[in-house]
């Protein structure tokens, strides 16, 4: 939860500005708002996934907390 909570806190601290600018991470370019949304799509990607391999093994995932 402490890494969630950074880079929530990091995100809130930016400006409009600084989300349009360009960086790169993981070999991929993009603007500073774009990586982590690309992070939290792969994430729920893989929430998914583990989702329904727990489902099938009988196992009710815990609740999603969006917001």
């Amino acid at each position: 939860m402490d890494s969630y909570d950074f880079a929530i806190a990091t995100i809130e601290g930016m400006t409009d500005a600084d989300l349009q600018q360009m960086s790169s991470a993981e070999g991929m370019k993009a603007t500073k708002g774009l990586i982590p949304a690309k992070g939290f799509e792969h994430q729920t990607h893989h929430r998914g996934q583990t989702t329904i391999y727990l489902r099938l093994k009988g196992v009710t995932p815990p609740g999603e907390m969006l917001f």
